[in-house]
């Protein structure tokens, strides 16, 4: 029999059984990583303690799932795309549980995701997390950049009080010393001044307000990017105590 006939025959037999199941077949399909956050987030949304912001971050993981996949010219999600929001992969028994769920699938999430998903683990985290016990050349790269903003931080904000400014910088002192005990004697000490540039339209207590929440952006950026599972969770808890 001719190999080439009979494969031509087969393909046009799909079609007759089936017009959907070839365009089943070939689309895209939803990203596991973000169906199972989102399908947690909305199974969460019921808690009555932080429910509310479960509930947003389901509508936005769900809308990120649509976005990876991608829409048709009709400006429709894939048919192969749809997925049941009532179907929960199993709701987390705590803020704690969300985070930790966070931080284990940003590594299987697409890497355009992280962002989002780091965010919102850095809404839902509280506490303290250890640090990594064999920290990786990225990420001591990673906290020796952190150190050295964190002192600018720092200064700026010495700054700000000096015109008036309420601040506090016990939080952003906590986490030097964090960074300088994962460093040790590679930790660079902080410099007499740094430069604080000071908007002409900012007050000192929007000045400082800013400050507080570039540190914030930086840790949360940070762990977008982490390699290390233990070194993201740290970053995600550092971020959300400033």
């Amino acid at each position: 029999m001719n190999r080439r006939l009979s494969l031509v025959a087969l393909l046009a037999c799909v079609p007759v059984l089936s017009s959907c199941a070839v365009v089943d077949f070939f689309g895209p399909r939803p990203d596991s990583a973000l169906v199972e956050l989102a399908q947690t987030a909305r199974a969460d949304a019921d808690d009555s303690n932080y429910g509310k912001l479960r509930l947003k971050q389901s509508e936005e993981l769900f809308a990120e799932v649509n976005r990876i996949c991608g829409v048709e010219e009709n400006g429709e999600v894939p048919q192969t795309c749809h997925i049941d929001e009532e179907d929960p992969a199993g709701p987390s028994t705590s803020a704690q549980a969300a985070v930790a769920q966070l931080v284990e699938l940003m590594d299987k999430a697409p890497q355009e995701s992280r962002p989002l998903l780091a965010r919102q683990a850095v809404q839902l985290a509280s506490g303290d997390a250890p640090l990594p016990d064999a920290p990786s050349e990225d990420t001591l790269t990673q906290a020796m950049e952190l150190l050295e903003f964190e002192y600018g931080t720092v200064y700026g904000l010495d700054v700000a009080e000096a015109h008036g400014a309420d601040v506090d910088t016990q939080a952003h002192a906590e986490l030097i010393l964090e960074l300088q005990n994962l460093l040790g004697e590679d930790a660079p000490a902080s410099s007499p001044a740094y430069s604080a540039d000071w908007p002409d339209d900012s007050s000192a207590e929007q000045f400082a307000e800013e400050l507080v929440q570039s540190s914030r952006n930086h840790f949360e950026a940070a762990a977008a990017t982490a390699k290390d599972s233990q070194w993201r969770n740290w970053l995600i808890h550092a971020a959300a105590k400033l």
